[in-house]
This record gives C-alpha cells, sequence and structure tokens, in this order.
C-alpha cells in the first residue's frame, strides 16, 4: 500500500463533499482536484471511490439510516458524504478488508472535518459490520418501486418508467447493467491502421484487449490507461468510443469520397469515424453551437490528422448551409439514460422534466434537417437514450408530417442484432453488453 492512501480518502472524500453541495459533474470534480504527484493506482483508487459512491447513494444512505435515529438527509453534506465512502469500500470493494474502509474513512473525516464528525462515522461503519441484519430492504413484492429504486440505487421515476415497459425480471438485469463498472471501448481507424496490425501491436506490448463483439473495428480493453500512453492512441490510429456510438455510423454507410453533414457533431467522436469512413476525398461539415465541445472537436481533429473536417460554429435550428446533402447524421442532444454505467451522477442530475423539454428540441432538430436533404438522401437519427420520448415518438412523429422520408433497413449485417423494426434500432446495456441508444434510417423520396 502507498504511502499516499490516506491522501486518496481525503482526495474522495473531499470529491464527494463538493458534488453534495454544488451537484457538479464528479469527473470534472476530481480533475480539478486529484493531486497529479500521486500514483496511478492512487488516482483509481480515488476514482473508483467516487463515483462508485455516487452510483449507490440512495443505496449506501438508506444503510446507514438503519444506524442513525435522525434522519439522513438533515445530516452535514460532509457527514453524508463519509458515511457512502465508508459503505461502498464495505460493500462494493472486496479487495479492501473491513478494517481498512472503516479506519482509513474515519481517518479522512477526522484530518478533513472534525474529531466529532469522525466519531460518529466510525460508529455507524462498525454498528453495521456488528448488526448488518438490521437493514430491511423495502418488501419486493409490494412495494417493487420502491424495493428497485432502494436495492439498485435509481431514482422511483426512473425505476416506474422501466418497470412499466419492461417488467419486473427484465428491470432488475438492466439495473444491475447501468451499476456494472463501465467498460472502455477503442474504435481503430482504418484509414491510418488496420484492426488485426493495431491488435497485434498491442498484444506485443503486453496490452489485452477483447475484439468488439459487432463490430471489426472496435476492441475493449480493461488496460484503458496504457492504451491512451500507447504510440497507437497518442499518433491518432486509435479513439475512445463505445460500439454503441459506431452503430449509427454503420447504419448511415456513406461510400469513400461522399459529402457528410454532421449535425451536432461535438465532440468529435462519430465526426473522426465518418471521417475514416469517407477517406481523404470525402468531406465532413461539423456543426456545433457548444464553444466547449467544439475545443474538443478540434482536439480531436488535431491528434487524429484529419483533413477533410470543416467545422461550422452554429445552432442547427438557425443553420444555413446553402446546399442540400445525401448523407446527414443527427446526433441528438438527450438525456443520456443509456450511458448510466458511465456517468456516475447520470441518475440524479436527469429528470422526466428533463425528457420532455429534450423531445421538444429533438423533435425541431429533426424537423430542420429535413430541410438540408437532397432527393433520394439518407439521414440517421442518433440518441444515446432509452427512451422512446426521445427515439420512437420522435421519429414516427416526424414521419407522419413528411411523407416523403420513409424508414429502410441499414445496408450492413452487422447492425441486425439491434433492429427492432423497420429502419429502427437499439442498443441496451443488458442485452448487448455496450452503452444504450436509439437509432433510425430514414430515406427521402426520389
Amino acid at each position: 500500500m502507498s504511502n499516499n492512501r490516506p491522501i486518496s480518502r481525503e482526495t474522495a472524500l473531499k470529491a464527494l463533499i463538493k458534488f453534495y453541495n454544488t451537484a457538479t459533474d464528479p469527473v470534472t470534480i476530481l480533475n480539478e482536484i486529484t493531486p497529479s504527484n500521486i500514483a496511478e493506482r492512487d488516482k483509481a483508487l480515488i476514482r473508483e471511490i467516487t463515483l462508485g459512491a455516487i452510483k449507490y447513494s440512495k443505496k449506501l444512505e438508506f444503510i446507514a439510516q438503519a444506524y442513525i435515529k435522525a434522519p439522513i438527509k438533515l445530516q452535514s453534506a460532509e457527514i453524508r458524504a463519509a458515511l457512502i465512502m465508508g459503505f461502498y469500500q464495505l460493500l462494493e470493494m472486496s479487495s479492501i478488508p473491513d478494517f481498512a474502509a472503516v479506519n482509513e474513512t474515519v481517518s479522512a473525516v477526522k484530518n478533513m472535518i472534525s474529531e466529532k464528525s469522525s466519531g460518529l462515522v466510525n460508529a455507524v461503519l462498525r454498528a453495521y459490520l456488528m448488526q448488518p441484519k438490521k437493514v430491511r430492504f423495502p418488501d419486493k413484492d409490494s412495494e417493487p418501486i420502491k424495493y428497485y429504486s432502494t436495492y439498485y440505487s435509481y431514482p422511483e421515476w426512473l425505476v416506474k418508467r422501466w418497470l412499466e415497459r419492461l417488467g419486473g425480471e427484465e428491470i432488475e438485469i438492466l439495473l444491475e447493467a447501468g451499476n456494472k463498472r463501465p467498460k472502455i471501448f477503442f474504435k481503430i481507424l482504418e484509414l491510418k491502421i488496420s484492426p488485426n496490425e493495431a491488435i497485434q501491436q498491442l498484444s506485443d506490448d503486453g496490452i489485452q484487449i477483447n475484439p468488439g463483439d459487432y463490430f471489426p473495428d472496435y476492441f475493449r480493453s480493461d488496460n484503458a490507461s496504457k492504451i491512451l500512453k500507447h504510440r497507437l492512441f497518442t499518433d491518432g490510429r486509435l479513439i475512445v468510443q463505445d460500439q454503441s456510438q459506431g452503430l449509427p455510423l454503420y447504419l448511415l454507410d456513406p461510400p469513400p469520397g461522399s459529402t457528410v453533414l454532421d449535425l451536432c457533431a461535438a465532440p468529435g467522436g462519430k465526426t473522426i469515424g465518418i471521417a475514416d469512413r469517407v477517406g481523404n476525398n470525402g468531406r465532413i461539415i461539423a456543426v456545433d453551437y457548444n464553444p466547449q465541445r467544439l475545443k474538443e472537436l478540434e482536439e480531436n481533429i488535431e491528434r487524429t490528422g484529419f483533413e477533410n473536417i470543416e467545422i461550422r460554429e452554429g445552432d442547427v435550428l438557425n443553420f444555413n448551409p446553402g446546399k442540400k446533402f445525401k448523407y446527414i447524421l443527427l446526433d441528438v442532444p438527450c438525456s443520456g439514460l443509456g450511458t448510466i454505467s458511465n456517468n456516475a451522477d447520470l441518475r440524479w442530475t436527469k429528470s422526466e422534466k428533463d425528457i420532455m423539454i429534450l423531445s421538444d428540441m429533438q423533435k425541431r432538430l429533426l424537423e430542420k434537417t429535413a430541410e438540408f436533404a437532397d432527393d433520394g438522401a439518407v439521414i440517421v437519427y442518433s440518441t444515446c437514450s432509452t427512451e422512446p420520448e426521445e427515439i420512437e415518438d420522435i421519429v414516427y412523429g416526424f414521419l407522419d408530417k413528411n411523407p416523403d422520408f420513409q424508414p429502410e433497413d441499414g445496408n450492413s449485417p452487422m447492425v441486425e442484432p439491434f433492429k427492432t423494426g423497420i429502419g429502427f434500432y437499439r442498443s441496451w446495456p443488458h442485452k448487448h453488453d455496450i452503452g444504450g441508444g436509439g437509432f433510425a434510417r430514414l430515406r427521402k423520396s426520389g
């Protein structure tokens, strides 16, 4: 164990307190406060404790409540953060002995908050170890929403939605999938290196990888930190991209030399994927309005070295390209509920109202996109959501008003595992073991 381990607990506690107080993106918090001079394993520990405790916070607070008389919601952010940090280590990190989880959490609280607070945290954690059966979760049969929400640590509004659509047996599998540690996928840029050659180079350097189950230019690795430092990544021959994000690329399927309009393009993972597909003789017009995300797009383009991408800053709803396009990707802003495994705070920061607001925007974006479509054009509508209000409801509503568009199946047989109807596709974490999303391929007549 390195000498930085107490610092690791203190940094994780500081991050959790800040999240409780501000609801700021926890990855942003970690990037701001994690010391740069500590070992990678300690940085990984800080990240694991912080993101895991946030993900499981509802369940962990429920457990802590069994050993506290006053409502836990009335406790300070510091105490709540300390308790979920301690309980996460006890319940979800089998590699950490119970005594270490308790002692180092208590030590962090004493150093950062107060000795009195450390006494309370110590008493609660040790009370659980002595009487773990004191915790009683809601009854699964009589209160299924409360049970699933508490036991798997999700908001009740989301559990209610999924339970009504999927039923009890399937929802448990979905909830479990959302709680798994995220899997990191990489896309191989085939203009720069073949999949076989990339995999061979990584294997020769002792990096174990698992080829993607659906697309040959994707692979997964538990050694993501090593790959991010590997020459294949730093030289721009790989990008980080989930296989679910590759699905709309295979659906659009523009041939080499094509010009593609990429709407809501930043931060640019799909833009880079399209650029790789259409080749040096092709062209991508990438449109987005968010300056920070456009900066990320520019950085991605610079690292990968593509010269066939033209960035246009602006709101899609006010965009005027001055021409029509044969291939258009519309990757709409969405709730992101298909990415819950990768975003620890998402379940707590999104609401049902957000879905309704986003749905209205998505509807307007698709209507606007139709104005850019040439006769015979293909539009791929893409989201990383699980909710029909952001997927099928949008597209079917659009088709009712626009009879010159029809859904059609993708050309590649590799998209077949995701097909739900003619021209409609979905990826699910619990069914496909990748990120969740909804997609549609539409063809304009003529």
